[in-house]
């Protein structure tokens, strides 16, 4: 089992279910990971249990999410990712004890690669990436990544590089609410300090010269090839937009 699973709910409850169930992962594995104080998994959750009252699971989700988004809005602020859509007291009360329960179960020490590919697809966030057509990052470069892979390139980049870091070498721009989740997620995962990194970009803001990420300098661009579905080229657009920055479509 990848991740919790998001079971048949109505059709409006669908991103909110889709929303809380990758987040509850994130934190579950962070947790394991110690970069998250016990809460989640705690053994037999004894802390919530004490101080819970008439307090239900739902409550317990939002609590979580409403901590961690102070140092990371994004994707655990619900007022950032588009609240009230995005608010776990939504969500039932029988589905919410279900994660609860199955959050034990989850593979909560997988590899991050494996990690970060699973909770794209959760999100339908496109992962058939060519990440090793990428090129080195230098310490002092900066990289912009496209809206439409939510910072999986960049993920892999800090990953396997080891001398780089999302928050000092990255913008990730997103286009989706699911876009942003992702990024959020891999934040979380490489330990950003906050998801300052995480912009939200319309595919079509882009085409705007005045558009805070055309006014800046970047050495690489990096996205999704249009053969896989990307929505930039290179000849025809991005060349155009960053003529000073090597521009990488995988």
């Amino acid at each position: 089992m990848p991740g919790l699973e998001v079971p048949q709910v109505e059709p409006a409850l669908v991103p909110t279910a889709t929303w809380a169930a990758a987040l509850l992962h994130s934190i579950a594995r962070a947790e394991v990971a110690k970069t998250l104080p016990l809460r989640l998994t705690e053994a037999n959750q004894d802390t919530w249990r004490r101080f819970r009252g008439r307090l239900q699971s739902p409550h317990l989700i939002s609590l979580l999410f409403e901590d961690t988004a102070v140092l990371r809005s994004v994707p655990f602020s619900a007022t950032e990712m588009g609240a009230p859509l995005m608010s776990p007291e939504r969500l039932n009360e029988m589905l919410c004890d279900q994660w609860l329960k199955a959050v034990g179960e989850l593979p909560l020490r997988a590899s991050a690669a494996d990690y970060v590919m699973d909770q794209a697809r959760l999100l339908q966030v496109p992962t058939r990436l060519a990440r090793s057509d990428l090129h080195v990052v230098k310490v002092h470069q900066r990289v912009l990544e496209l809206p439409g892979t939510g910072g999986q390139l960049a993920h892999h980049l800090v990953s396997t590089q080891g001398d780089i870091t999302l928050q000092d070498n990255f913008v990730v721009a997103c286009g989706s609410w699911q876009e942003m989740t992702l990024a959020g997620i891999v934040g979380l995962e490489c330990g950003a300090p906050n998801s300052s990194f995480a912009v939200r970009c319309a595919v079509g803001d882009l085409r705007d010269p005045g558009h805070q990420l055309r006014q800046r300098s970047f050495d690489f661009v990096i996205g999704l090839h249009p053969d896989k579905g990307g929505l930039f080229r290179v000849e025809d657009q991005l060349a155009i937009w960053f003529p000073n920055a090597k521009i990488l479509l995988v």
